[in-house]
């Protein structure tokens, strides 16, 4: 899998590097512009995170055109791999650019809360056990996980078949199988999201403040393990799609 990854750092690296210097320029000219003209601490965040939503759709984009690219590559399928790591490597980018991504985001919002003279107890951060923040880490990043790979099997179906209209059948299984999964958790554990209930409330104004209401979540372990199950699946169904349907 590394010399396939590799081979996917060289091919997009111009492309993620590029992205990441015009969202760091964008970055200083919001922090700039809105320090000269007195903007309220809400409109610039509403800004950052725009940019760097900005900057994830494109990583989903590249992620994607990659892994599709990859599939109807002749040279790929001559590698004395099997189609499983090919899927594991585009997967893996997109997980490691997230991560970075993640890591400028949350150093930005460090940086801007120092920059506001804001107390840190202005976060109420300590009124929560520290699992409750690594629980919403990996949530986040095997929701990040569950959806690429939800994607690259619809990217798949999509290349297997040959008729007019591909990409939107590729579409139309998208969305299809998340309502499906949707509707299978919804019937069997009573919800559809993993986590429930509200994450934070965030209050600008006079007293910025971000607070965390404890003992209002309930974390559905039953939907976790159906959909590990699920994802199991749906890679080997999409590496038996790969080595039997798709033509290069």
């Amino acid at each position: 899998m590394m010399r396939l990854l590799k081979y996917d750092w060289k091919r997009n690296a111009t492309t993620l590097l590029g992205a990441l210097a015009v969202l760091l320029i964008v970055q200083v000219l919001i922090t700039v512009t809105g320090s000269i003209r007195h903007w309220e601490p809400g409109i610039m965040m509403i800004l950052s995170m725009l940019a760097y939503g900005s900057a994830s759709v494109l990583l989903l984009v590249v992620t994607c055109k990659n892994f599709a690219s990859n599939i109807k590559a002749y040279h790929r399928r001559l590698l004395p791999v099997r189609s499983v790591w090919s899927i594991a490597s585009s997967l893996f980018l997109a997980c490691a650019t997230l991560l970075v991504l993640s890591i400028l985001m949350l150093a930005h919002a460090w940086l801007y809360w120092r920059m506001s003279g804001l107390p840190w107890e202005a976060l109420h951060l300590s009124e929560l056990p520290i699992w409750y923040y690594v629980a919403n880490a990996l949530l986040a990043a095997w929701q990040f996980i569950f959806l690429m790979i939800t994607i690259f099997f619809a990217i798949t179906v999509s290349r297997s078949v040959t008729k007019k209209g591909s990409v939107w059948i590729g579409i139309l299984v998208f969305f299809v199988l998340h309502y499906l999964l949707g509707w299978m958790n919804h019937l069997l554990f009573g919800t559809e999201d993993l986590w429930i209930g509200p994450a934070a409330t965030i209050q600008f104004g006079n007293e910025t403040s971000v607070n965390i209401s404890p003992g209002e979540y309930v974390f559905a372990w039953g939907g976790l393990a159906f959909e590990l199950v699920i994802a199991a699946l749906i890679v080997y169904a999409t590496a038996y799609l790969i080595d039997r349907k798709v033509e290069v």
